[in-house]
């Protein structure tokens, strides 16, 4: 019970004198803690394509509205973590999405901040469907910004749509976490190549950057790469835990930082 938290000091791969905090809680009890980060990197929990169960608020991060649970998302879509987070003001906030969102989070986002714009993931190995719906390979990825926000180097996106494969899983899996023999460990999973240039594009090397959302750690990893201060909260234990390992192997990691190296693929 109660929100746990492990701070660790940033001395591998990103270089020194960055640090990483992890939090196992609710986003919604731990964000009021906080005293303000730089920029919001996240990917929560997506209102998913059919799944069409309706079920009650009951508190937590789910106190605004719920329009359906999909499975392993015990309650599913919510926007309450915004107004928690624009208290914090970040410059830049990077919100992955799906279609379905889209609408409800730029609106409630611009109550706090301006919208930059909509990017596009494109993923060209997404599985084409069995019913007479469209080939479903396009995501969102919302960036909106504090109206005294620099851009860094927003000039580095040469498109609005980038093309980064999703993550293979089984015996093809490299990046992708497994457990038990190949089993994914989190449905969702993106990839760092969908991550890692808005974390070196839209922010700045010693900035803090904040995922309430932290899954299994893709923008922690992300962070400590590219020598940024990290804040990641989960309220998953499987995942709080995945998450905790791989940054701690992260940070482990000889330093290998280089200042604006370009992020790998380029879209």
């Amino acid at each position: 019970g109660g929100v746990q938290r492990v701070v660790a000091a940033g001395d591998g791969v990103g270089g020194a004198g960055m640090t990483y905090t992890l939090y196992h809680g609710d986003c919604l009890e731990v964000l009021p803690t906080l005293a303000g980060v730089d920029a919001v990197v996240t990917d929560p929990p997506y209102l998913a394509v059919g799944s069409g169960v309706p079920i009650a608020t009951d508190g937590g991060v789910a106190k605004k509205f719920v329009r359906s649970t999909p499975v392993g998302m015990p309650w599913g879509f919510s926007l309450d973590w915004i107004a928690a987070v624009a208290r914090l003001e970040p410059q830049h906030w990077v919100v992955y999405c799906n279609a379905l969102m889209l609408g409800e989070l730029i609106t409630e986002l611009e109550k706090y901040v301006k919208l930059g714009t909509v990017f596009v993931w494109r993923k060209s190995n997404a599985p084409y469907p069995t019913r007479n719906v469209p080939r479903f390979d396009c995501e969102f990825i919302v960036w909106a910004k504090h109206r005294n926000a620099k851009n860094i180097r927003a000039r580095e996106f040469t498109s609005q749509v980038i093309d980064v494969p999703l993550l293979q899983a089984g015996c093809f899996a490299t990046e992708r976490i497994t457990v038990n023999g190949g089993q994914t460990a989190h449905p969702t999973q993106k990839p760092l190549a969908i991550v890692r240039p808005f974390v070196q594009r839209l922010t700045e090397r010693g900035w803090t950057i904040l995922d309430p959302f932290m899954g299994t750690g893709t923008t922690g990893d992300a962070a400590i790469m590219e020598g940024r201060n990290f804040i990641g909260i989960e309220k998953d234990a499987d995942y709080y835990a995945i998450a905790r390992k791989r940054l701690a192997a992260a940070n482990a990691q000889p330093p290998l930082f280089v200042a604006d190296a370009p992020a790998v693929p380029e879209p």
